[in-house]
């Protein structure tokens, strides 16, 4: 789940040394989409944490007041712990859907993109590898135009190739932030209900639900993921949301950069070119030992495609090689 490990990559370096550490060149995309991520993720756990201990909303103590962002003080106080459970989750899926799932209208460089508040992050990321696609290819010795010789970024992305993947990167981006919350939600839901039961205060109670959404709370509580091992071990632990939609965030600007890298360099015809499958640097730790085995390999387009991301957090990217280099296997 992660991409650090303590493994050195053995690899001789050439020109591939000039993309130490970041080789797409997105860090910086990467991090805005974390802080994004995480100010909304620590924004619902406020509401949470207001919502439950200051307001009361289920009439656990005595002494707080309505505040006109939450439901009110008892608004949840009914006689079932069931009906409890419901009335809150409700008005947690409609705090979700106005903040981590927001969908409205954006103003972005001058251009107003309406969708999911993640698209434009994954715009951002594909403009960036179709940049980069065709850097790298005039580096190689193949001739093509530059962006601006094309018209323009915007132009370049019009063209129905790369309209139908941004499409795609699209949906998927906001489809795994929505299963994310999908998963948070079962996981409050059942802490909630054990908590009602176990006659949790006010505030333990709320603790608790802050532990699941962003890990600052009560107690080891979050997402049960598993992943096997390079022992083959099955390991299991909790990761708060907030972790988790962090992980995705990396992750999909790695994905769109490198569907934008690949369906550029489709896009000239130069299905015949192998690529290198450039890691981020020789001698950097954080290179495991999954992505170190690919490094310096050569491919075909087509064994690219869907290559990376390697796996979550991954920091690959696939430069075309050189056409001297052509024909040398």
């Amino acid at each position: 789940m992660s991409d650090t490990c303590t493994h050195m990559v053995p690899h001789a370096y050439t020109r591939l040394q000039a993309y130490q550490y970041d080789p797409t060149r997105t860090l910086t995309l990467r991090n805005a989409f974390v802080r994004a991520v995480r100010k909304r993720f620590k924004e619902l756990s406020a509401m949470v944490y207001k919502t439950i201990v200051t307001d009361d909303c289920f009439g656990l103590q005595v002494g707080a007041y309505s505040n006109l962002n939450s439901p009110g003080r008892q608004a949840f106080n009914f006689p079932r712990t069931s009906q409890k459970v419901e009335a809150f989750m409700q008005w947690l899926r409609r705090q979700e859907d106005l903040g981590l799932l927001q969908v409205g209208q954006f103003e972005r460089i001058g251009e107003s993109v309406e969708g999911a508040w993640t698209n434009l992050y994954i715009m951002d990321s594909y403009k960036r590898g179709v940049q980069r696609a065709r850097a790298e290819m005039k580096k190689a010795g193949y001739d093509v135009p530059t962006v601006e010789a094309s018209g323009g970024i915007t132009a370049i992305m019009g063209t129905p190739f790369h309209i139908d993947r941004v499409g795609l990167l699209f949906t998927r981006a906001f489809e795994e932030l929505r299963g994310i919350t999908a998963q948070m939600d079962t996981v409050i839901s059942q802490v909630l209900g054990q908590g009602m039961v176990d006659g949790d205060g006010a505030l333990y109670l709320a603790r608790k639900l802050v532990s699941v959404i962003d890990g600052a709370g009560a107690g080891k509580l979050g997402l049960d993921i598993s992943y096997i091992n390079r022992f083959g071990t099955e390991v299991k632990y909790y990761m708060p949301a907030r972790q988790r939609a962090e992980i995705m965030a990396r992750t999909e600007v790695i994905r769109a950069h490198h569907a934008a890298n690949i369906q550029e360099y489709m896009n000239w015809r130069v299905l015949g070119v192998t690529v290198i499958a450039e890691l981020v640097t020789a001698g950097d730790e954080r290179v495991c030992d999954q992505c170190a085995g690919y490094h310096g390999n050569r491919y075909t387009l087509e064994e690219a495609q869907y290559m990376i991301p390697v796996h979550p957090q991954c920091r690959c990217v696939v430069i075309p090689m050189n056409q001297v280099k052509k024909g040398e296997e």
